[in-house]
């Protein structure tokens, strides 16, 4: 089954459901689309955004992704592009690969650029314009602008290894606890998921809509 997980920046996956796909990746073919370059609000150096790119890849070889898009629109930008642009890229991507489901980033994410996406995954996943039929928004470390309510736990605890694994691909992006991007804040969040739905590590998402396949 094809499955496309939609990142608003490199590492968003890892980060938000990097066990996640990794189960999902022994039995589908998962797709990884990510619409920003992810450095230019950051770094000057336009070579941070290949190495980026790169450190995606290495971290998806270890989760089992197999088919990559990158949009490149403006890290942090995602504001200063037409609605109707974010969405025909998306629908193509959909069109061409033609997944039964799709994970995004959460609307309640404080970061714009996460918000933006989510926005745009309703529209190009409505049921009369794809074939898409679940749809899920996964969670990431870091501030909110309101409450992340899971609905959905999946159990990571024999996976969790390769969530950071992966993430320490991610060199640039690497940060000291209490950083939201230490490997620190991410296993404690991690075990807080895991309390939560009675396992020792868990990964959170909301459900957006279930139809069964």
């Amino acid at each position: 089954m094809n499955i496309l997980i939609l990142a608003a920046h490199p590492d968003d996956e890892s980060v938000g459901m990097g066990g996640t796909i990794k189960k999902l990746s022994k039995k589908n073919n998962i797709h990884l689309c990510v619409l920003t370059e992810g450095v230019s609000a950051q770094y000057n150096d336009k070579k941070m955004i290949l190495e980026r790119k790169n450190a995606c890849k290495k971290s998806g070889k270890i989760l089992g992704i197999k088919n990559y898009t990158f949009v490149d629109f403006p890290d942090m930008k995602l504001d200063s592009v037409s609605h109707l642009e974010i969405n025909r890229e998306l629908e193509k991507i959909i069109k061409k690969f033609n997944p039964k489901i799709v994970y995004t980033t959460s609307r309640h994410d404080i970061n714009k650029d996460h918000q933006i996406v989510f926005e745009s995954t309703l529209v190009v996943t409505r049921p009369q314009s794809s074939n898409v039929k679940q749809v899920f928004s996964y969670e990431t470390t870091g501030m909110t602008i309101s409450q992340f309510l899971p609905t959905v736990f999946e159990d990571i605890s024999k996976e969790f290894k390769y969530k950071i694994k992966s993430f320490r691909m991610y060199k640039s992006e690497l940060r000291p606890f209490p950083h939201p991007r230490s490997l620190k804040a991410i296993e404690n969040l991690a075990i807080q998921r895991g309390v939560e739905s009675g396992t020792k590590k868990a990964e959170a998402f909301e459900l957006i809509r279930f139809i069964n396949l």
